[in-house]
């Protein structure tokens, strides 16, 4: 008899969010390529809304970049405002429900870092925070998708393996795998 638990997603969602939290505050500032560092709240809002319901992406997108901000030294709001949009876009796009194939969210996350970085990077730059484009966009917003690329690959195979007997990475599933449905 299989037994869907419903409650498996919010406990993986919950131990993903404090192991990612506790890395960014302690880790990602300190471990860089060139001028880049991770965004592991960038890799917690993907991964979540890989994971499920199209309605809960804005305000993961949201609530994962506000912690990115206020953990930050940069504009408070702004990567908010980019976690939000982008998740709202990958849930509107129908990316929400990945299953069974860590490797189709990390492909998937390629593009998705890039333009948040990039997006980070350049609005800096226009407020003064960057000295030129080269230092924004080839030291530290490409480095920094490069990690982000990385924990998403780490992340995704993490959570392959926490699903029912298959795995999987995100979607609905009978089998117990990963669901948004009790979120």
């Amino acid at each position: 008899m299989i037994v869907n638990d419903t409650g498996k997603f919010r406990r993986v969602a919950i131990i993903l969010a404090i192991v990612l939290c506790l890395l960014q505050l302690s880790i990602a500032p300190y471990v860089g390529i060139l001028g880049g560092r991770a965004n592991l709240a960038l890799v917690l809002a993907v991964a979540l809304t890989l994971g499920g319901e199209e309605s809960k992406a804005p305000a993961i997108g949201f609530a994962c970049g506000l912690f990115y901000d206020l953990a930050g030294s940069g504009p408070i709001g702004l990567m908010a405002l980019l976690l939000t949009v982008m998740c709202y876009a990958l849930a509107v796009g129908g990316h929400s429900r990945i299953a069974d194939d860590p490797t189709a969210g990390v492909v998937l996350f390629v593009p998705v870092a890039l333009i948040v970085e990039v997006g980070y990077a350049l609005v800096l730059l226009v407020f003064g925070q960057a000295s030129s484009f080269v230092d924004v966009v080839f030291l530290r917003a490409l480095p920094g998708a490069l990690l982000d690329c990385l924990s998403m690959a780490v992340v995704a195979f993490a959570l392959s393996r926490t699903g029912g007997t298959g795995g999987t990475f995100g979607g609905r599933h009978s089998s117990g795998g990963l669901s948004m449905k009790g979120l």
